[in-house]
């Protein structure tokens, strides 16, 4: 008889740890709601780029590789910069007119290219420019070659 009552006791006892357990992993809130999810980090929908803007060698001034669109910016996921010649640097800017010659802002500051490619590449945008505004890049030596990826969207 002592057996069973050892053993309904063990029993019980394990019952109850396994609610007590059961309770604090399934967090139930004090209004009977479940906890909420973390809320994830980052955009709600990644911009994706479909299309890309390239700078053949030659030019040692500010170049427009992507027109402005009226009402659309320009997102760039990345870039691959290459140069056949003596070290220089490269750097990406936006603005209107002719070559973005008017309101130029600079996205990057100038990044040194030596023989070995500069390529820095996101599977999404990673920079925006503003709505209407053209895409620039400024090589300094004529040698610089390149390709952006990018997507424009409203």
């Amino acid at each position: 008889m002592r057996r069973v009552k050892d053993w309904l006791l063990q029993a019980a006892c394990l019952t109850f740890f396994g609610l007590v357990v059961w309770a604090w992993f399934w967090a139930v809130q004090p209004n009977g709601e479940a906890e909420a999810q973390p809320t994830a980090l980052g955009p709600a929908n990644a911009i994706l780029c479909n299309q890309a803007a390239g700078l053949t060698a030659g030019p040692t001034t500010i170049t427009q590789v992507l027109a402005a669109i009226t009402g659309q910016r320009i997102n760039i996921c990345g870039w691959s910069v290459t140069n056949s010649g003596a070290a220089g640097t490269f750097s990406l800017s936006y603005g209107t007119g002719s070559n973005c010659g008017t309101g130029t802002v600079a996205l990057i500051p100038a990044l040194s290219v030596g023989t070995t490619a500069v390529t820095d590449h996101s599977g999404s945008a990673v920079l925006s420019t503003p709505l209407s505004q053209a895409l620039c890049i400024t090589p300094s030596v004529a040698t610089i070659s390149a390709v952006i990826w990018v997507s424009q969207s409203p």
